[in-house]
């Protein structure tokens, strides 16, 4: 099974974590990993410390982070070079994370990875725009 690792900036991973879990109405199991990165982070120690986890990985991973070109997406490219099987999503959201839990026993890293960004990009919605057109 694919592994969903988080890696944000704060707490926000785990936040996002239990909040995917409120509404699954289940906690994660142990297909999930969260790192959190701090603003005193080396990008080359965290990403060692993450390619550990992501070398157990045999059906490969998929990370999430939460914004492009910020540590945690760093960290995790970084540690992601030399791992096959491993694809990194950025610009992390709520939507994004249950696709992720729903289909991640379904479909291959790759194709996880697929799907995971437009369904992601899907659920940023201007609502006041689309109220205002009559939905």
């Amino acid at each position: 099974m694919v592994k969903i690792i988080l890696v944000t900036h704060g707490n926000l991973a785990q936040e996002m974590l239990n909040t995917a879990a409120q509404i699954i109405g289940k906690p994660a199991d142990e297909g999930f990993a969260v790192f959190s990165v701090t603003a005193a982070a080396s990008v080359e120690k965290e990403a060692e410390k993450l390619k550990k986890t992501l070398i157990t990985c045999a059906d490969g991973a998929v990370i999430l982070t939460d914004i492009f070109g910020g540590s945690a997406t760093n960290i995790s490219l970084t540690a992601c070079k030399e791992v096959p099987n491993c694809h990194v999503i950025t610009g992390l959201n709520l939507s994004m994370l249950l696709t992720a839990i729903n289909s991640r026993k379904k479909l291959s890293a790759k194709e996880l990875a697929e799907k995971i960004e437009p369904d992601g990009k899907r659920a940023v919605i201007n609502a006041t725009e689309l109220l205002i057109k009559g939905f």
